[in-house]
């Protein structure tokens, strides 16, 4: 018998869900710690330069112990961190395979593959538990470069989370953020004309998904691009994001007041007010329609009819 009090409408504050990778040293766990009351499950001993609560973990099998320990209670935090998912996952195949590697297991075949998802699944079951409770996750990852192939295209190397592709499909998929944090970097000369990358020292997480990295951020296509790396500076693009949507709005409104189209106007409105998250799709429209209008005015304007020397009409030819 279904319960209809499971039932909800609109938008619904939730503690975050985020998977955040890198190389070393660029700030991961940084920005974890900064996260309210952070529990850190810390399989690569990177917690030790940082003031928060924190588990060393040897195997899987303590690992497990201590998440359990924070669904139960046992263990008090607002956020709970896995650091990383890279270690993790090494420890994870360890218990499952003992001297075999997952391609070894069983004869081959992907029978490892199998084991190991099953298992990752059920433990990730236990994190969305947590997180229904009211707590933020974070899961560090680390960072490789791998070689993609695009059906549709050529070839190319880009920046993935450093894990079998299949646990990493499944993580980037739960979480409702994805972010690839590295250091800004720029091409400069040297004296010999030589070109070098350099790095500005400045720190960003990167939002969207590009063809040289994953990430996302779920619920929301206004969100930044990329924000600087620190949990302060998350929290207020979050914040925010309401204002982004009321400066799109305004945006909407003024486009259409330049087209002066009365049934298009009523038409974008009540489509707003239908589906509040599609304004970025609205604003795309607007703006498409703003610029056949801008087209067909500077159409109209070389067409029309020019006073000649003598006062005689001519049609201006078109460029």
């Amino acid at each position: 018998m279904i319960d209809l009090k499971r039932i909800s409408k609109g938008r619904r504050e939730e503690p975050h869900r985020i998977l955040i990778y890198s190389f070393d040293g660029v700030g991961k766990t940084q920005f974890a710690a900064g996260s309210p009351d952070a529990f850190f499950v810390d399989a690569n001993k990177g917690s030790l330069k940082h003031d928060v609560a924190r588990v060393m973990v040897n195997d899987w099998d303590e690992t497990k112990e201590y998440v359990t320990a924070v669904e139960n209670g046992q263990i008090k935090c607002k956020t709970l961190v896995l650091d990383s998912i890279t270690d993790l996952e090494a420890m994870s195949h360890a218990k499952l395979f003992g001297n075999e590697t997952i391609g070894e297991y069983a004869g081959g075949y992907g029978r490892g593959e199998e084991v190991a998802v099953a298992e990752w699944r059920v433990f990730y079951a236990q994190l969305e538990r947590i997180w229904a409770q009211g707590k933020n996750l974070i899961l560090i990852a680390h960072a490789m470069v791998r070689s993609f192939d695009d059906p549709t295209g050529p070839k190319f190397d880009r920046f993935e989370v450093s894990a079998r592709p299949r646990l990493s499909g499944m993580l980037r998929q739960k979480a409702d953020f994805v972010f690839f944090a590295r250091e800004e970097t720029m091409a400069s000369k040297s004296k010999n004309q030589s070109t070098k990358a350099t790095t500005t020292g400045v720190r960003w997480m990167y939002t969207k998904r590009t063809p040289a990295y994953d990430a996302k951020s779920r619920g929301t296509s206004l969100f930044p691009d990329r924000i600087l790396l620190g949990w302060s500076d998350f929290e207020a693009a979050v914040r925010n994001d309401g204002k982004r949507g009321a400066d799109l709005t305004g945006e909407i409104e003024e486009m259409l007041a330049e087209i002066s189209d009365a049934e298009l106007t009523k038409e974008c409105r009540a489509y707003m007010k239908s589906y509040p998250a599609a304004i970025v799709e609205a604003h795309n429209r607007v703006t498409a329609r703003l610029e056949e209008f801008r087209q067909k005015g500077q159409a109209a304007t070389q067409q029309a009819p020019t006073a000649t020397p003598d006062g005689a009409k001519t049609a201006q030819a078109a460029s």
